[in-house]
């Protein structure tokens, strides 16, 4: 086969019709473009701007924008919820169903809306560049955006079904609650004091979260589940390199203070 056979094959043939043709899935380059041009604005562009101007405040801004994470993450874990998960569909190996379905259908419409969300989320890392705490642009920070975004795409442009959807779903309920505490910490210096306690809680929930999805992931390669295996090798291999990043993040930041005190 020439390239454009295979092109055709493995980027139009593979993919599910059902999402394939939504808004930012059917190109193979715009997310990544987007992704790029993210990275250059927040390394390079961004900085540059702001270098003799004073940061922007943006407090507004930030608490609006935490209540949107808040509601869009929490809508989303109530739709996979009325899409299966936890009465049809249970937390060990699923079959995948790509059938047009109500369930099925609705579970990868679900799954392409996380993604659109984790577009989105891109837009966090612009609002560090122009308050200019450039310290939070760090390459934990960059790795998990850009890495989510794009295994997110993937997935639902190729296999947005039930057992795949575990890792959106369990994702934006961490969400809910990171999203909870960066809303509180808006909230003055007394509540902000209140709150700054659960702040190593919430790196721990998040390792763990990796974790469950690591664990999850690893159903695929058992002999009695017959799904195909790259979906969780790649998701498998992200999700160790976000838990090493979170866990040196987390001795850093927490233990290393500690002995410091």
């Amino acid at each position: 086969m020439g390239f454009v056979e295979v092109y055709d094959y493995y980027w139009n043939q593979k993919a599910d019709p059902r999402t394939s043709n939504l808004p930012f899935m059917a190109s193979p380059v715009l997310i990544p473009f987007i992704t790029f041009s993210y990275l250059y604005l927040v390394l390079k562009s961004g900085p540059e701007y702001m270098k003799d101007r004073k940061p922007y405040n943006l407090k507004t801004y930030i608490k609006c924008y935490n209540v949107f994470q808040i509601l869009f993450n929490a809508y989303i874990v109530q739709q996979f919820i009325s899409a299966g998960w936890f009465t049809e569909i249970s937390i060990y190996c699923e079959m995948p169903d790509y059938s047009y379905s109500p369930g099925p259908l609705k579970m990868s419409y679900i799954m392409w809306l996380t993604t659109m969300l984790k577009l989105i989320d891109l837009s966090e890392t612009i609002v560090f560049v122009l308050r200019k705490k450039n310290d939070q642009i760090s390459f934990l920070h960059l790795y998990h955006h850009v890495s989510t975004l794009l295994i997110f795409w993937l997935i639902t442009r190729y296999v947005p079904v039930a057992m795949a959807s575990f890792n959106f779903l369990v994702n934006c309920s961490v969400h809910v609650i990171m999203y909870t505490y960066y809303l509180l910490s808006t909230f003055g210096e007394r509540v902000q004091k209140a709150v700054r306690q659960f702040k190593p809680l919430l790196t721990t929930i998040q390792m763990v979260q990796f974790v469950i999805l690591i664990l999850h992931n690893l159903q695929s390669f058992f002999p009695s589940c017959t799904v195909t295996k790259i979906p969780g090798t790649i998701s498998i291999s992200d999700l160790i390199i976000n838990f090493y990043l979170f866990y040196n993040f987390y001795q850093t930041q927490y233990k290393s203070a500690q002995k410091r005190s």
